[in-house]
C-alpha cells in the first residue's frame, strides 16, 4: 500500500460519527385555545413523566388529558416515533422522554394570504402564491389522517427533520451536496400535496424552539406562464425574489410547494426536438437558476409533487434530496380510510348503527 494509501487509512480509522443519542420519540402537545406557550413550558417534564406511565398509546394518534391537573389547558396530544408503524402500539419501557423531545404548540386560526405579481409594464396582475402561517388549524389533523402502506411519513419526516438540523449546523452544502428539495411523484390522487403540508406541519412544530415563525408558501404554478414571448421566465424571477424576501429572516422557516412542477420543469430534451416552444426552456432555465440561489438560505424546504415524472428535467430531479414515488393505496389502506371516515360520520350523527333483530 501506498504511503498516501496508509494515511487515508489512519485518517479515516482516526474519525468517530457522533449519533445522536437522544431518544427518536416525541410527543407534541397541542394547547386549547386561549393558553398560551410560556403557562406550559415549565411543565413538559411533567407531561413527559405522565405519559411515559400510561399505556395503549399509539403511533400518531392523538388523545387527550383525562383526570389531569393540566387537562384543562391541553387540547390532545400527538406521540410520534421514527421505529414504530404508523398506527401501532408504542412500547415506552423504560424510555425517559427528554424535555427537548416536547414540543408544546398553539394552532392558528388565519386563513392563508394571497400574494401577487405582474409582467413588466403591464397592469394584469395574477395570484402567484399563497401564505400560511404553521403551524395552522387547516393542516393540523392531515398527518394523523393520511394512510399509507410503507413507512414513507416516519421516514420522510425522519430524513428532513435531519436535514434541517445539519443545514442549520453550517454543514458545507457543496460537500455534503445537499439542496433541502423534497420531490413526491405518482399517480393523481395518492395524498402527495396533503403529505407535503402535513410533513410542514410537523416540522414546524417539531423546529419551534429553533425558528420563532414557521411559513407554508403553495406556488401557483399556472399563473407563471404569461402570453407574452419570454414573460413567463420573468415572472418566476418575480416570484423567487417574493420567496427570497421571506427567507432573509433567519429566525423564519420558510416552506415552499410547488405542485404538479412538471408544469414548470419541462424536460429540455424534449423541448429541443422542437416539440416545445423556446420559452418554455426560458422557463426551465429560470427555475433551476433560482432553486440554485435560495440554496445558500438553510431556513428553506422546497417541497415538489410530480403526477409525470418521466417528463420532468434530468437536472430538476437529480437536486432532490429526496425523490419518493407515491402509489395508490392497498386493499387495507383504503379500508382504514373508509373506516375513519365512517367514524367521522358517526361522531357529527350523520349515520348510525343499524340493528338487526334476530329471527
Amino acid at each position: 500500500m501506498s504511503s498516501e494509501g496508509s494515511e487515508l487509512v489512519e485518517t479515516m480509522s482516526s474519525l468517530s460519527i457522533t449519533a445522536d443519542v437522544t431518544p427518536n420519540l416525541h410527543l407534541e402537545v397541542r394547547l386549547k385555545k386561549g393558553i398560551s406557550k410560556i403557562q406550559i413550558e415549565n411543565c413538559k417534564e411533567a407531561i413527559a413523566k405522565s405519559i411515559n406511565c400510561m399505556e395503549n398509546l399509539y403511533n400518531w394518534r392523538s388523545f387527550a388529558l383525562m383526570d389531569h391537573e393540566l387537562a384543562d389547558s391541553i387540547d390532545q396530544i400527538l406521540v410520534g416515533c421514527y421505529n414504530t408503524p404508523d398506527g401501532q402500539k408504542i412500547e415506552f419501557g423504560k424510555i425517559d422522554i427528554p424535555v427537548s423531545n416536547v414540543h408544546v404548540y398553539n394552532v392558528r386560526d388565519g386563513e392563508s394570504m394571497a400574494t401577487s405579481i405582474a409582467a413588466d409594464g403591464s397592469d394584469d396582475t395574477s395570484i402567484a402564491s399563497h401564505h400560511w402561517t404553521l403551524p395552522c388549524k387547516e393542516f393540523d389533523d392531515l398527518w394523523e389522517n393520511l394512510v399509507f402502506d410503507d413507512n414513507i411519513k416516519n421516514e420522510l419526516l425522519s430524513f428532513v427533520y435531519a436535514l434541517l438540523k445539519l443545514s442549520d449546523r453550517g454543514a458545507n452544502s457543496n460537500i455534503l451536496s445537499v439542496n433541502r428539495m423534497v420531490l413526491l411523484h405518482g399517480p393523481p390522487g395518492t395524498g402527495k400535496t396533503s403529505l407535503c403540508k402535513a410533513l410542514a406541519q410537523r416540522l414546524s412544530i417539531r423546529l419551534s424552539q429553533r425558528y420563532k415563525r414557521s411559513i407554508f408558501i403553495e406556488v401557483n404554478s399556472h399563473s407563471l406562464f404569461s402570453k407574452w414571448f419570454s414573460e413567463s421566465g420573468k415572472l418566476i424571477l418575480k416570484l423567487f425574489e417574493q420567496i427570497e424576501e421571506c427567507a432573509c429572516d433567519p429566525h423564519q422557516l420558510v416552506f415552499v410547494l410547488i405542485d404538479e412542477v412538471e408544469s414548470l420543469t419541462l424536460g429540455r430534451a424534449t423541448s429541443f426536438k422542437g416539440n416545445e416552444p423556446s420559452d418554455a426552456l426560458r422557463s426551465v432555465n429560470a427555475v433551476l437558476t433560482q432553486m440554485d440561489q435560495i440554496r445558500k438560505y438553510r431556513n428553506v424546504l422546497v417541497l415538489t409533487t410530480s403526477n409525470i415524472t418521466d417528463a420532468l428535467d434530468e437536472a430538476f430531479v437529480d437536486r432532490a434530496d429526496v425523490n419518493r414515488y407515491v402509489g395508490h393505496p392497498s386493499k387495507y389502506a383504503i379500508y382504514s380510510i373508509l373506516v375513519s371516515a365512517l367514524k367521522e360520520l358517526q361522531r357529527y350523527s350523520c349515520i348510525c348503527r343499524k340493528r338487526t333483530s334476530k329471527s
